[in-house]
């Protein structure tokens, strides 16, 4: 696309504040990124930056004094992510909706499942967005003494169809200028307690967070007015979330997407007691559902797009209790080779923190009652574009099922059951019911005309 020039722009939030707090002060952060005559908007070229300062109450620093053994981290895939909880792209014309990321830690968790363990070990992704290959990595960057400076850097992209899977750039003139709101997330919804027996060094009622120098920085195109008078609207990648329960250990779940373009469906499962607002685990794990032994999709009561059950062999309660600990974890190369070829839009995959390794660590986590490691991304993924680029299937008003056969609520041994295994009390997932998240990508087309998305 030809661009007469570039020029670079910084925006600091409209609320007329120097500090947001998650608790006891403004915790919505508003930004105004203008019309500017001439000029396109390369939403990719965005980011979020600014300093993070986390309290153990309104004004003592939690420091790595502290830490002992364990302390509060983040999600390590997530990062600095984690603290948002959802995030609102508006038009400055007539201020029309145009995307609403709900769900914001879950859908980034699970779509940075691509990355590898590698890359956040050797720092390619935690220098910006406070990332680590291990637990205690993250919670480095969150405990530091009360510095002359206003907390810890970051820098991120923001997680949004429109931000990241747009292909374009946004005519703002069209649109009016773009309103972009960051909700900011709960403490004990965001961070966790690594070891919830350690006693003192934990989250507790007063723990909060403050973010101060934020700023949203990044690009106009200016381009010629016959260029830009052809840009009509935009198409992006959207995400939908639908929930459903798991109530028993064979259960058939149905949803209807009514979408034109569905690109891929994933299905995350967190069980009901830890899915948000518990500071004693990760509320943004994203772990296999207990004792999963076997799942099928259908179409309208058809099998579609496969025609036979995915079966999990050997399942985790066939296996030895110290399986997690010994780093033997159940598994089946087909449903591994779907849900990662749904992750990568491709097979083989670049990379893929879905893997045994990471299966094993999380359900020693479960066993042992802590939180070391959050690298495991197992989901159940159906990838509809079948690996060829920009092809997707319509379906409107179809039903679309899944069929899961599990632990849950069953008397399964070598699960988490809120018992005694090798010394340590487990959670008790194995006795919850569990919340199925579904989330579907597709296409959605932005017309500038009458500022509205289609499906």
């Amino acid at each position: 696309m030809p661009y007469l020039y570039k020029k670079n722009f910084e925006q600091v939030p409209m609320n007329n504040v120097t500090e947001f707090k998650a608790n006891n002060g403004v915790n919505i952060i508003q930004f105004l990124i203008p019309s500017v005559q001439g000029a396109t908007l390369s939403t990719k070229d965005l980011m979020f930056s600014g300093n993070i300062q986390v309290n153990e109450d309104g004004t003592t620093a939690y420091n790595q004094a502290q830490f002992g053994a364990g302390g509060i981290s983040l999600d390590s895939v997530l990062g600095l992510h984690g603290i948002i909880d959802r995030v609102d792209i508006l038009s400055a014309r007539g201020n029309t909706l145009i995307e609403q990321r709900l769900n914001y830690q879950l859908i980034t968790k699970y779509q940075r499942g691509v990355q590898a363990e590698s890359n956040l070990t050797n720092g390619r992704f935690n220098n910006q967005q406070l990332c680590s290959s291990a637990v205690r990595g993250t919670r480095n960057y969150l405990g530091r003494g009360a510095f002359d400076d206003d907390g810890q850097d970051f820098a991120i992209q923001l997680n949004t169809g429109l931000m990241k899977d747009n292909n374009q750039v946004l005519n703002l003139g069209a649109i009016g200028g773009l309103m972009i709101k960051i909700y900011m997330s709960e403490p004990i919804n965001a961070f966790f307690n690594i070891n919830p027996a350690q006693g003192a060094n934990v989250i507790g009622n007063d723990f909060n967070y403050t973010l101060k120098n934020i700023k949203l920085f990044g690009r106009y195109n200016y381009m010629t007015p016959d260029v830009i008078s052809s840009l009509s609207g935009v198409s992006y990648r959207k995400t939908d979330n639908l929930l459903s329960v798991v109530q028993s250990s064979n259960d058939t779940l149905t949803n209807m997407p009514q979408v034109s373009a569905l690109h891929k469906m994933v299905y995350v499962f967190q069980p009901n007691k830890e899915t948000s607002n518990n500071k004693d685990v990760n509320n943004t794990a994203t772990n296999q559902l207990v004792g999963l032994n076997s799942y099928l999709l259908s179409l309208n009561g058809t099998r579609m797009p496969l025609d036979y059950e995915v079966k999990i062999n050997p399942s985790i309660p066939e296996l030895p209790t110290t399986s997690g600990q010994n780093a033997r974890v159940c598994g089946n190369s087909e449903q591994q080779y779907l849900a990662i070829s749904a992750l990568n839009d491709q097979f083989p995959p670049t990379h893929s923190l879905s893997n045994a390794k990471n299966q094993a660590k999380a359900l020693d986590n479960q066993l042992k009652n802590e939180t070391t490691s959050t690298l495991n991304v197992d989901v159940i993924g159906m990838n509809y574009s079948f690996n060829f680029s920009g092809y997707s299937v319509a379906v409107p008003n179809d039903l679309m099922s899944i069929n899961v056969e599990s632990s849950v609520l069953t008397s399964q041994p070598n699960l988490p059951d809120g018992t005694t295994i090798n010394g340590n009390t487990s959670r008790n997932i194995r006795g919850q019911s569990q919340t199925q998240n579904l989330f579907i990508e597709y296409d959605a087309q932005l017309s500038y005309s009458n500022m509205t998305s289609g499906r």
